[in-house]
């Protein structure tokens, strides 16, 4: 992503000596937060982006639940949202070349994934054992809408946080690249962070929770990210949309698999949403009918931005933590195989479609 840097920084300056002002005339309310975003042409190093989080959110108070914070380094941006095509631009992600093939790691297999069956214009993979109807979900309107607030709307966090994805693009991985880790800038706590500035340029507040729940140990990390949840959704009712977002695992006669798809002209990660839509006495799950209106009727958006870009909506018998919330959906960003740049792009997608989406 080369850029103007004059232009670039010309901007920047601009906004961190418009932004305060702008905040201060318009008011600590949500429509302020959109105009002072608008009047600045919503480009602000990433610590300007934190102060107005801060400022408008009203997330002082030390009774209630601080996201743990990204450290993710470098410049981030909450920039400009072109009129005709609103896609946040972020940074360059660091790539590093592709090293030496040590032969002690395996093969990279690249392909658009087309599976599952279409029901009512949009693909699906039902394996729940529960019948759904998806024409039924599409004809409800969704339950939830952007409400004009600085208050968080939106809550990420992530269940197995230390997925990663690879760092160069090659046809192969050395056995040493292929890990979790907890670097923030390799893992999926990059996308969450990518999705967060997205909706903070709608003027649409989001808490990135980036707790690691997935190490030193894997099992039970759902019940320690759903103590996790349940402590932000008690202190911020305000919260509509709760996103666990994944890096998907797929491999191909013991080669990763690199899902991706062509969007605008470039490489995405593709993404799959998941939703669990069991409810018994055992597993209770009184969300389930909204969870699946709102994830397809966002499996339909993300279809009309490219027919490529989603694998089929994937229907459980697991609840995912999602009996939490009416609004709460999991999303498999990319595989083992794709890179961070990928990902990041299509979390700038996913944030996009949704703000438009409940807008």
């Amino acid at each position: 992503m080369k850029r103007n840097f004059v232009k670039v920084w010309g901007r920047r300056c601009a906004a961190l000596l418009c932004l305060p002002v702008a905040v201060t005339l318009l008011g600590r309310n949500g429509l302020g937060q959109r105009l002072a975003l608008a009047a600045v042409g919503l480009r602000q190093p990433a610590h300007a982006v934190t102060l107005l989080d801060e400022k408008l959110a009203d997330m002082t108070a030390d009774t209630k639940p601080r996201p743990t914070p990204f450290e993710g380094g470098g410049d981030t941006t909450a920039p400009d949202l072109p009129a005709a095509a609103p896609l946040v631009e972020l940074p360059p992600i660091t790539m590093t070349e592709a090293p030496e093939n040590k032969g002690d790691g395996g093969k990279i297999i690249e392909k658009t994934i087309h599976t599952g069956d279409r029901e009512a214009g949009i693909a699906i993979k039902n394996r729940s054992g529960t019948t759904v109807d998806i024409a039924a979900a599409l004809s409800k309107s969704l339950a939830v809408k952007w409400a004009e607030t600085a208050e968080p709307q939106v809550l990420i966090l992530h269940t197995h946080t230390t997925e990663g994805y690879m760092t160069y693009e090659a046809d192969y991985y050395n056995a040493a690249d292929r890990h979790r880790t907890d670097d923030h800038t390799r893992n999926v706590c990059a996308v969450g962070e990518a999705l967060r500035l997205t909706l903070a340029a709608y003027g649409i507040t989001a808490i990135h929770d980036t707790t690691i729940h997935d190490n030193p140990v894997y099992t039970g990390a759902y019940n320690r990210s759903a103590e996790v949840a349940e402590k932000y959704l008690k202190e911020y009712p305000t919260i509509q949309i709760v996103l666990d977002l994944h890096r998907d695992s797929i491999e191909d006669g013991g080669a990763l698999v690199r899902p991706t798809a062509v969007v605008e002209g470039k490489k995405a990660a593709q993404m799959m949403l998941i939703t669990g839509v069991v409810s018994t006495d055992d597993l209770p799950h009184p969300h389930w009918e909204q969870n699946l209106t709102l994830s397809s009727h966002w499996q339909a958006a993300l279809d009309a931005v490219s027919p490529d870009l989603m694998r089929p909506l994937n229907l459980t018998a697991s609840r995912y933590n999602q009996h939490l919330s009416p609004g709460w959906v999991l999303v498999e960003v990319g595989a083992e195989g794709n890179t961070v740049e990928e990902a990041v792009y299509s979390a700038q997608i996913l944030g996009r479609t949704l703000a438009e989406l409940l807008g």
